[in-house]
């Protein structure tokens, strides 16, 4: 049965994380990638890369919860680490500084090496190509396959995509509901009418419906990161409903608080716009889920193959088709 609460060994790997990621990763150090005016990594990140690096999160072990939890914190604090991003290549091709480029245009800079795809496999390519800032602030390297010699390596390309999915959703989970507790706190304290904003319904009921999307997100994750602990493979199925879901909840939470915080939370003063915008980079660099998921549709769909899904929540195997979709031509 899914257990929907972190171990305690990830809980406690959150706990020293965060410490860590408050002190590095805070507002203004955010705020300064912004304010450069080149790719050159300024003092600010120097020490969030040294920190994080004392910390031991490139030797943190690939337990499947843990780096899930990991991913999380990140996202929660923003910070502009490329862990997400290489984290996948460590589990399913057993490559470090490897950047994720399979089925995405760009890789966060700094990484030396770029997976893609190789024919049905995997292959990797040294990154090439000039430096560009995000609109999020971050260093961005276009992937191109075209010019550089592809190094075909062995590994499953579909776990590949399940692992960058399943951390890309946690990061996005993470600065979600890091985002609606912002919110949250704002309209707790901005009063208007001698009441707080956050007593009309106006202002509340969104921000609950973005909250409960943002926990069926998290759920999701969760499930995905319990499969790959239970079975020792992450079903790509069960990763991209996790991505799925992310993509449209933290969107959702994005234009949800942006509205509570009104002309306040467009400003450049407010901390909801380093949100946002990295909420927005971040959903546009992601591959859409949607061809993935219309591929489960079919396989579920299908009296032969559903019945190899397994663990698809409540069901053992697949579901049983409704009598008028059974009866119909």
């Amino acid at each position: 049965m899914f257990d929907e609460r972190w171990p305690a060994e990830a809980e406690e790997l959150a706990d020293a994380l965060d410490a860590v990621l408050a002190k590095y990763s805070a507002p203004d150090v955010l705020r300064s990638l912004d304010d450069r005016r080149s790719a050159e990594p300024g003092e600010g990140l120097d020490r969030l890369r040294q920190a994080v690096a004392e910390f031991g999160l490139w030797e943190l072990p690939t337990d499947p919860l843990l780096v899930t939890r990991a991913a999380m914190c990140i996202g929660a604090h923003l910070a502009p680490v490329p862990f997400v991003s290489v984290t996948p290549c460590r589990i399913a091709l057993g490559e470090s500084d490897v950047a994720n480029g399979l089925d995405r245009s760009t890789v966060p800079a700094g990484v030396p090496r770029i997976a893609v795809a190789a024919g049905a496999g995997v292959g990797i390519v040294a990154t090439s190509g000039s430096v560009r800032i995000s609109a999020a602030g971050e260093p961005l390297v276009l992937v191109d396959t075209v010019a550089a010699h592809v190094r075909e390596v062995s590994g499953d390309a579909e776990l590949l995509r399940a692992w960058g999915f399943l951390l890309e959703a946690a990061r996005l989970v993470g600065a979600a509901q890091m985002l609606i507790r912002y919110g949250v706190e704002y309209v707790s304290e901005r009063k208007q009418f001698g009441v707080p904003v956050g007593s009309f319904q106006g202002v509340a009921h969104p921000l609950a419906e973005a909250a409960t999307a943002v926990q069926a997100a998290d759920l999701l994750t969760r499930h995905a990161a319990y499969l790959a602990d239970c079975d020792g493979n992450l079903p790509l199925w069960a990763a991209v409903m996790a991505a799925a879901k992310a993509r449209t909840a933290s969107r959702q939470t994005a234009s949800t608080v942006h509205q509570a915080l009104g002309g306040y939370g467009f400003t450049i003063e407010a901390d909801c716009q380093l949100y946002s915008r990295r909420i927005r980079s971040w959903t546009s660099e992601m591959p859409d889920p949607v061809h993935w998921l219309a591929d489960m549709a079919r396989t579920l769909a299908d009296p032969i193959r559903r019945d190899g899904v397994k663990d698809l929540w409540q069901f053992d195997r697949g579901f049983t088709l409704p009598r008028w979709a059974r009866q119909s031509d």
